[in-house]
């Protein structure tokens, strides 16, 4: 998904592109990241002290881009070791939840019985560590999560690439292009991997080979699970679930392959990445990093039955419906699309696109028939083959469609929350247009109700010969969502020239402003721009837009961060 993207030849990709070969169709432990309100702390802790450098590599702040910078050995002088700082109250709260959590699961590394204990003593030893941890948080930071925004020029690139070359150094196995913290436009770093056999650090960012079975994936549409955290369970209920399209277990798309997987998070500090607990293996447990067939392997969660084959399954958004008298209260819904068959650069074919729902967390998944929208120009659902979803608050769920492949323009149609899964409940929009003579064929401006055919593009579709050189003229892989600090509602998407670009709209159906590019064309290819939720702008606490970016080279999912002062 993405085998159109050509690489730059100007610049050198340090690992070479994976080619999609054919490979064998496989259908696909037990450790827990203790819950935390303030990732930040927790973060320092597992990271431990800065490692000592013996030299730096600086990049001079001359050079244009990376790959004419030069680079200086400074010999960088140790300090004297510092005097042995006293007990971190946060290490001894981290001590108590993690001897509790190695009592509780005991019986699953030896011979004890299959079903955990979960004594109410456990549970409340967990709850009062998190509670403890939230007071002494509390009181000396504040809880202050927001990353201020970073002043950034045109030629930020230099100083950006030796500023992570210099944190790179606690890192293991990443690739050398992009580096954590490299600026790659004037608005849009690099922050992190989110999926791949990099070890960052940190072990809950990134390290999904060991923990998922995952060496490479892409995609990762991001939505918010919609529940309530239970401050009295040693596990957050709110997080954000992301969906990714064909995941492999070996390099260069070899392996355990699967059609897509699902991996959780909980982490509201997205400044140095974003933390994936471990999973949660035969405990009950709906809250760990993915739903698994093996303690170490991520499962396939989209198994349609009685719909036509085709060579994968790739969900293409994800939105979350209050849904009362449910399990947690709450629906998920994945919206994905059946590839028949790969063709020419940017272009597939389907077979049908339809809606998964999940009512335990992501846990289990089931394809809703009336939701099948069958590839075909007649009648419009063609219009529909790929999604994104976004949900106001005005009681409808807005679904942007655009046909299969690369080469299209986006269309949009909404339902009542609660006929999601029902397509003959839809309405789609329509521009309007003049007719013929006597205005003969005209049709009015608005919403029409099981008519895809109407719907017209909403953006994506420039005439003309100037309009089809701008950029954002074709739409491929797109998010959208409400952004509480622009006050208007935000698309990213690829475009013709696989640049990423931003448009923003005072109404869900527009009109949408013209493309605005975050970031151009990068070597290795770049594709599938989704938005993360939490973003600070998106909630109206910042300016920072977060988003995950799938890079062909390799193979993996990125978390990008764009400062929105500076589009």
């Amino acid at each position: 998904f993405g085998s159109d993207v050509l690489p730059v030849s100007a610049f050198a990709v340090s690992t070479p592109a994976p080619t999609a070969t054919d490979t064998s169709k496989a259908d696909t432990g037990k450790t827990s990241e203790p819950k935390t309100v303030t990732p930040t702390a927790a973060k320092q802790d597992v990271d431990g002290p800065a490692p000592k450098i013996a030299s730096l590599a600086v990049v001079s702040a001359a050079a244009k881009s990376a790959s004419d910078a030069q680079v200086t050995l400074v010999t960088v002088t140790p300090e004297a070791p510092a005097r042995q700082a006293p007990p971190n109250p946060l290490a001894v709260v981290s001590g108590v939840v993690s001897s509790v959590v190695n009592w509780m699961l005991t019986p699953f590394m030896g011979a004890g019985s299959p079903t955990p204990a979960e004594p109410p003593l456990a549970w409340s030893l967990l709850a009062f560590a998190r509670r403890e941890f939230d007071h002494f948080v509390n009181a000396v930071t504040g809880r202050a999560t927001q990353t201020p925004a970073v002043a950034v020029d045109a030629t930020s690139v230099s100083l950006a690439a030796a500023t992570a070359a210099f944190a790179q150094a606690a890192a293991v196995n990443v690739p050398g292009f992009p580096l954590p913290g490299a600026q790659l436009s004037p608005s849009t770093q690099f922050v992190q991997w989110v999926t791949g056999n990099y070890q960052t650090g940190n072990p809950l960012i990134a390290d999904t080979l060991k923990r998922f079975g995952i060496n490479g994936t892409d995609v990762g549409v991001m939505w918010d699970n919609g529940m309530v955290d239970d401050p009295t369970t040693p596990y957050n209920e709110h997080q954000i679930l992301m969906a990714f399209g064909d995941t492999f277990s070996g390099a260069n798309m070899t392996g355990n392959w699967r059609f897509n997987v699902l991996l959780r998070s909980a982490d509201t500090d997205l400044s140095d990445g974003m933390t994936i607990p471990n999973g949660e293996w035969f405990n009950g447990n709906m809250f760990g990093g993915t739903p698994l067939s093996s303690p170490t392997t991520a499962r396939q969660i989209i198994h349609p039955s009685g719909l036509p084959a085709g060579v994968t399954l790739i969900p293409t958004a994800g939105i979350s419906i209050p849904t009362p008298g449910t399990q947690f209260g709450v629906t998920q819904y994945v919206n994905f699309m059946s590839v028949s068959k790969w063709g020419a650069a940017g272009t597939w074919s389907t077979n049908y696109s339809a809606i998964a729902y999940s009512t335990d967390n992501g846990e289990n998944w089931t394809v809703a028939p009336t939701s099948v929208r069958y590839n075909s120009p007649v009648g419009g659902n063609d219009k529909f083959q790929q999604g994104a979803f976004v949900r106001p608050g005005d009681g409808y769920v807005y679904n942007y469609g655009t046909p299969n492949g690369r080469q299209g323009a986006a269309y949009v149609s909404r339902v009542a929350e609660k006929d999601i899964l029902d397509t003959s409940k839809y309405e789609y929009y329509s521009k309007g247009k003049a007719g013929g003579w006597f205005g003969i064929g005209a049709t009015p401006a608005g919403w029409y109700k099981n008519q895809p055919a109407k719907a017209t593009a909403a953006f994506g579709q420039d005439t003309g010969a100037c309009g089809v050189g701008k950029p954002g003229n074709q739409v491929s892989e797109m998010s959208v969502q409400y952004n509480k600090q622009l006050n208007k509602y935000v698309v990213l998407h690829g475009d013709q020239f696989n640049n990423i670009v931003m448009r923003t709209s005072d109404t869900p159906q527009g009109t949408w402003s013209s493309a605005k590019v975050l970031m151009a064309q990068q070597p290795g290819g770049i594709y599938a721009p989704m938005m993360h939720p939490w973003s600070s702008s998106t909630m109206g606490t910042g300016t920072d837009l977060y988003w995950n970016l799938s890079l062909w080279s390799e193979y993996n999912v990125m978390l990008m961060k764009t400062d929105l002062t500076k589009v």
